[in-house]
């Protein structure tokens, strides 16, 4: 589900200009909000979303540490599904929204081996065949390349990137 019933009133309309303007900028890579929790990052994305899907785009959208839980499940031998079978739609779909990527991990932490994979091949595939991808998280770029590795900052710095702040929406 690319938008989930919490946001299913997000709209464009809703944002100030600039990020409106931010939002419809053609983009091969993609974009990466950051900033902390409460802001209105999923807010965003999600309206993002439904601007995409009404204009004919196949749009997936994710949170980080759920796929990576999903992935994990697929090592069980009673699994149904192979890793590829996870990954797949998620490299091939028009637009991707991975969300909350790095947030379970203070800034000092290493992201894991497994996470680092995930995250570089879903980042490496979509770029490769210029499918863009929007990120949400609480990190910086430059805490993001500490956290999983600078091959993920590099990658990452040619997204567009807006740091959005703010009151919490949700206190």
């Amino acid at each position: 589900m690319a938008v989930p019933e919490r946001f299913i009133k997000s709209d464009l309309s809703h944002l100030n200009d600039g990020l409106k303007e931010l939002l419809c900028k053609d983009t091969d890579t993609g974009i990466l909000l950051w900033g902390e929790p409460g802001v209105g990052k999923s807010y965003t994305l999600c309206a993002l979303a439904k601007d995409l899907i009404a204009k004919g785009y196949i749009v997936k959208r994710v949170n980080y540490e759920l796929l990576c839980l999903q992935l994990r499940d697929t090592f069980k031998p009673t699994a149904k599904h192979s890793e590829w079978d996870v990954v797949e739609p998620l490299i091939n779909c028009d637009r991707l929204i991975i969300e909350d990527i790095g947030t379970t991990r203070s800034i000092e932490s290493k992201e894991t081996d497994f996470s680092l994979r995930t995250l570089l091949v879903l980042i490496d595939m979509r770029m490769e065949h210029c499918r863009p991808t929007y990120i949400s998280t609480n990190k910086s770029v430059e805490n993001l390349a500490k956290s999983f590795d600078s091959r993920i900052g590099d990658r990452l710095r040619t997204y567009t990137i807006a740091k959005m702040s703010g009151e919490s929406k949700r206190t």
